[in-house]
């Protein structure tokens, strides 16, 4: 018994160090930041936050109280901290900010550098990696979350959940964590990029409820390809193609569409379902390096617009090769282009040579940027069809032999 009261006695001592909820946070004490946005300003910074309102996010049948599920709040500051410390003579809460979907720079802040911005975000311990970097075409941060969208109440989660759904199954667009643009602007031999959104329509309309009351919206948040960085500066923008490019290029496609010619002189439509992409160095002559980026692709027939005969094998492996000389040929232009128009290493071709030739990387490391303006690149793609679909005439042939 004198034991069993000694056990006791330790037991309860023992918790006197501990602290119990000593950090605890109420909900009802705090504001629910879900997007921010960051934009230049003769002052500093003028800051965005898009905070939640908890008592009308969950409404699907409207606002019960005339309000909206979220709010946005603005001001300025010398640094981003004070324009958020100066925000709390606007907010009835305190801001939390580890519920961030989406951080969006306005496009001038973009072009004139964003480590600063950044160097707040990446060192609050407040804050996750994991939202995604998006930068404002032609437009403030602030306009693209003042947005009101269709299907989704919270503006944020519409952009987080278009980012996710556009690059799996479009591949034109970036999905950069704010921890893989930090790597890639800290390690040498490779540059960031960012995905683009831009509005579609007036941003009058956008910031009204009337905006998701009719069938076709006035205004909506569109995807604008991906943004090109030099080091921390945004340098120029990527439309369609050239997005796909670079995403194939960096092993980031996950499935995609397209068409190409089919033997006969019709139209293949292809869906792409599994895409791997490695790169390869070799060094000439004069120890210079040359890089061959190797794709091999599996897709699927989604449609044969002409009269081609599926049940001729070469009619596929003519489909095949029309695919390949199509990668090999557009992709070997557009990665030129980017390296002659805008010299910057998205690809990631520098720090491929630092792994393989780290000897040779020294030499290179300090001018690798004027180096990679002239680097070889070869592009050598191998495509097999994988489905034909249900239906294995085209139409228009089982027409036309009627």
């Amino acid at each position: 018994m004198r034991g069993r009261r000694i056990l006791t006695l330790l037991l309860l001592l023992s918790l006197l160090p501990l602290t119990g909820c000593w950090s605890r946070k109420e909900l009802n004490d705090l504001a629910l930041v879900m997007a921010l946005g960051i934009d230049l300003d003769p002052e500093g910074y003028a800051v965005t936050v898009q905070v939640m309102n908890p008592s009308e996010a969950g409404n699907q049948k409207g606002a019960s109280s005339g309000s909206l599920p979220v709010a946005t709040y603005k001001s300025v500051g010398k640094t981003v901290p004070d324009a958020l410390q100066r925000m709390l003579s606007l907010t009835p809460r305190m801001l939390y900010l580890s519920h961030i979907r989406v951080l969006v720079f306005g496009e001038a802040l973009a072009r004139s550098g964003v480590s600063n911005a950044l160097d707040y975000i990446s060192r609050d311990n407040q804050l996750r990696t994991d939202f995604y970097l998006l930068v404002a075409k032609n437009a403030k941060a602030s306009t693209v979350l003042e947005v009101i969208t269709p299907f989704e109440h919270i503006p944020a989660n519409s952009l987080y959940s278009s980012i996710l759904v556009s690059h799996k199954k479009w591949a034109a667009t970036g999905k950069v964590t704010l921890q893989q643009f930090i790597t890639e602007l800290e390690r040498g031999g490779s540059n960031p990029i960012m995905s683009g959104v831009q509005l579609q329509g007036e941003a009058a309309d956008a910031e009204t409820t009337e905006n998701v009351r009719s069938i076709s919206p006035k205004a909506l948040i569109e995807h604008a390809g991906i943004a090109v960085f030099k080091k921390d500066k945004l340098v120029g923008w990527l439309g369609e193609p050239l997005s796909k490019t670079v995403n194939y290029t960096l092993n980031n496609v996950d499935s995609t569409a397209g068409n190409v010619p089919d033997p006969n002189g019709g139209t293949a439509g292809f869906i792409v379902t599994r895409a791997d992409t490695s790169m390869k160095i070799r060094l000439n002559e004069q120890d210079k390096p040359e890089f061959t980026v190797r794709l091999d692709i599996e897709a699927n027939l989604t449609t044969v617009e002409g009269t081609l005969d599926l049940n001729k094998p070469s009619s596929i492996v003519g489909i095949e090769k029309n695919l390949e000389k199509r990668f090999d040929d557009r992709f070997s232009s557009d990665i030129r282009m980017i390296q002659q128009r805008y010299n910057s290493d998205i690809f990631g071709f520098g720090e491929a040579l630092h792994r393989q030739y780290p000897h040779l990387w020294k030499e290179y490391r300090e001018h690798w940027e004027d180096s990679f303006k002239t680097v070889k690149v070869q592009v050598q793609s191998h495509v097999v069809i994988r489905r034909i679909g249900s239906v294995i005439q085209p139409l228009r042939r089982e027409l036309e032999e009627k």
